[in-house]
């Protein structure tokens, strides 16, 4: 069962990641009690990190469901597509992106499920990191592959949640035909709420 400290399928997290406790707890009573939103993508710290040592200033990134992670993306790449469901966060953050003069965001409104997934406008192997945390998840792996250069990198957010995110984490490691060492599973805090979360990365070689 679902808890706080364990993810959809049960798994708990490492020792090693328990000193994040504190900043996962200040950053949730900042956001619940003072309105406070982290600048921080809101998934697995561990999985920031991680894309934060990888991506590089002249990478092409796709985005599937904007947040908190458009802003943080686009300071750290050439060109970021962000497609967005929800029409007052989209209206927010488009906002955002103008008062701070942000120049590299394609940020769309679209809410159909058959577009959010539908990436045939752009080319093959154009892409150098998909970030799924939106729209039909398990759909936009299945498009995302033919998208991704080699050697760029897949992210899918809530992969243990299969409501969220159907068979897409299984679709992806079949892609890189389970490599484990292509295959990044990363079980964290997150913040803005106290508790855990599994995001899944894959490198398409």
């Amino acid at each position: 069962m679902r808890g706080r400290f364990n993810t959809s399928k049960g798994e708990g997290l490492a020792l090693r990641n328990y000193t994040k406790l504190p900043k996962a707890l200040y950053l949730a009573i900042k956001r619940k009690y003072l309105k406070i939103y982290p600048s921080l993508p809101w998934i697995p710290f561990s999985a920031s990190q991680r894309l934060n040592e990888v991506i590089r200033p002249d990478w092409n990134i796709l985005e599937i469901g904007a947040g908190m992670s458009t802003i943080w993306l686009a300071q750290r790449c050439n060109t970021l597509v962000s497609f967005e469901a929800d029409l007052d966060w989209f209206n927010n953050l488009k906002n955002q992106i103008g008062q701070k003069a942000i120049n590299n965001i394609d940020l769309r409104y679209e809410w159909k499920a058959e577009k959010m997934s539908n990436f045939d406008e752009f080319p093959d192997n154009y892409f150098n990191l998909i970030y799924i945390d939106g729209g039909p998840r398990e759909l936009c792996c299945v498009n995302a592959i033919s998208k991704i250069k080699q050697g760029g990198y897949i992210y899918l957010d809530n992969s243990d949640n299969t409501e969220l995110s159907g068979n897409g984490k299984l679709l992806l490691e079949q892609a890189v035909n389970n490599d484990s060492h292509l295959i990044e599973t990363h079980i964290d805090f997150v913040p803005g709420n106290f508790m855990i979360n599994e995001g899944t990365l894959v490198k398409i070689v």
